[in-house]
């Protein structure tokens, strides 16, 4: 991206400057949710209609990405990343000072179409700063704002209202970006206009590519509440497949597509992108279900759940880099395989997890997990971008970041529905034990009835009925308990999947300045090497 190949320590710099707005735009993705019922009250809405105010910013993230390899190629690397900066810093001040429901929606819109390009060109321009035999090392630590990020924002988010109030969660953002666009603007060095190509936008790949991505991260978003089988659901599944069987369609007629499938010759990336989705239900299988557990059966507040949650994330940020390195010198597919391992069998401790569960059995397996996502992650984007050529790196990067937001959601709406039905089917199950009529229910009733009713009144409560609320009090906690086990122990097989995936990874390919390009004599060849 530079006139000249630019020193180690500038290169570092601006990993810093990428780093630092990455980070942002991660943790406002989950910095919110907490907030929520505040700014429900604050706008007079119901919960259907805040829950947009999370949704939009994460529908605009996904329609975002698809577009920075197209923008790269118009404006360049920096122009594009702290437009995209500028935006993400505005949206945030108009989400602090938002005057109603209405503006806030807006505003996380623009936010989002911000940090949603920020993500895959800063990955991009990672990739162009650093040549491939050091790309693992730098990805390494730009990618542990990406981890660490999910695992921050509950509980900073949760500070930061119960301190002071919602709108500082978005506030802060400012001083931040203000910084770091000022240091970008004096740091980053923009590419010479002979880099620039003029190349028509395919606008009807867009418009069908958002289709899919808009119909889809609502089914997934929705479909445990509103159900699988609803017609709101089956109608916005549908316009995904229209959605994506037209833009598959479209990108193979048009002389500049969105998306150029030639990519998925190249292996090594086309593996990236399907373990990016593993990884994905991996990190929130951790993220997702054990804040959950810690919250709603062992009683943490959230910012005593994200004290728990810290040895994680601590872990991805001390292993990033070093994973980053390790894929330099020995390639991503012993790393990856051992990545996912370890995060497997993460989750699979965790399905032994209880009220009870000691400090160890709750922040252990966190620090494996971190470990094993941070031995995918870095190894994984490195091999991907080392893989295609230098002038379809930010394409690349952006349809990474694609794949890693739909994987996200579809790892979290697959647990979210397969716990809510498991905790039903252990709720039925255990409460069939105890039939009302029988002996050992009345002699459990007389012995615990008067420990659960705390009631001035209780003495004028029948015994049995007593006995029935403590009954169903423990039969809920315990297949709770039961459905949240099982959740990570799926979790766990989905991510196994990936394992077979992770062994056809081809070792590491320096090409100096990047891939290299297929020969134009000699295409065939080349893509069935790149595919053997």
């Amino acid at each position: 991206m530079t006139d000249g190949q630019p020193g180690g320590n500038h290169r570092w710099m601006v990993l810093g400057i990428i780093m630092l707005g990455t980070f942002m735009a991660i943790l406002d993705s989950s910095i919110v949710n907490v907030a929520l019922p505040h700014m429900m009250a604050a706008f007079g809405v119901t919960r259907d209609e805040i829950e947009w105010v999370a949704t939009a910013f994460m529908l605009a993230t996904a329609v975002a990405m698809p577009i920075v390899g197209w923008l790269v190629s118009r404006v360049g690397h920096k122009a594009l990343y702290l437009t995209a900066l500028a935006l993400f810093t505005g949206g945030s001040a108009l989400c602090a000072f938002s005057w109603s429901y209405n503006t806030l929606v807006g505003a996380r819109v623009i936010q989002a179409l911000g940090g949603g390009a920020m993500q895959p060109v800063g990955m991009a321009i990672v990739a162009d700063l650093f040549e491939p035999q050091e790309r693992g090392r730098a990805l390494g630590v730009w990618g542990t704002g990406i981890m660490v990020g999910p695992a921050l924002g509950p509980t900073l988010g949760g500070y930061l209202t119960d301190t002071f109030n919602w709108r500082v969660i978005f506030s802060v953002n400012l001083p931040i970006g203000v910084l770091t666009f000022l240091a970008g603007l004096a740091i980053m060095r923009a590419e010479g206009m002979e880099h620039r190509r003029r190349i028509p936008f395919d606008i009807w790949g867009f418009i069908t590519l958002a289709l899919a991505l808009i119909s889809g991260l609502v089914a997934l978003a929705n479909g445990a509440e509103k159900g699988w089988s609803s017609t709101y659901i089956v109608t916005c599944l549908i316009l995904t497949v229209i959605g994506l069987v037209l833009f598959i369609a479209i990108e193979q007629e048009v002389d500049h597509p969105l998306l150029d499938f030639a990519l998925f010759r190249y292996r090594n990336f086309t593996l990236s992108i399907v373990l990016a989705v593993f990884r994905s239900v991996g990190l929130f299988g951790g993220v997702f279900l054990l804040p959950i557990f810690l919250q709603t059966i062992v009683g943490y507040t959230t910012i005593q759940t994200g004290l728990w949650m810290m040895p994680g994330a601590v872990a991805v940020g001390i292993t990033m880099p070093f994973a980053g390195r390790l894929a330099d010198r020995y390639g991503p597919r012993w790393l990856v395989t051992v990545g996912v391992l370890a995060t497997v069998t993460s989750l699979l401790l965790y399905g032994n997890l209880d009220p009870l569960s000691s400090a160890t059995m709750i922040i252990g397996p966190q620090v494996l997990r971190g470990i094993g996502l941070a031995l995918m992650m870095a190894p994984l984007l490195s091999a991907a971008l080392n893989a295609v050529p230098r002038a379809q790196v930010a394409t690349a990067s952006s349809f990474l970041n694609v794949a890693q937001t739909v994987g996200g959601s579809f790892g979290i709406a697959v647990l979210n529905s397969y716990v809510t039905n498991s905790i039903q089917r252990h709720a039925v199950d255990e409460g069939g034990q105890f039939a009302v009529q029988s002996t050992n229910y009345a002699r459990v009733a007389a012995r615990l009835s008067g420990l659960v009713i705390h009631s001035p009144r209780q003495a004028e409560l029948p015994s049995q009925l007593k006995g029935a609320v403590f009954s169903a009090r423990t039969i809920m906690q315990r297949a709770s308990v039961l459905g949240f086990d099982n959740g990570f122990v799926v979790a766990a097989i989905i991510l196994s999947l990936g394992l077979p995936l992770a062994l056809l990874l081809k070792p590491a390919e320096h090409h100096v300045g990047g891939g290299a390009p297929p020969p134009a004599s000699d295409s065939g060849s080349t893509a069935a090497a790149e595919t053997a």
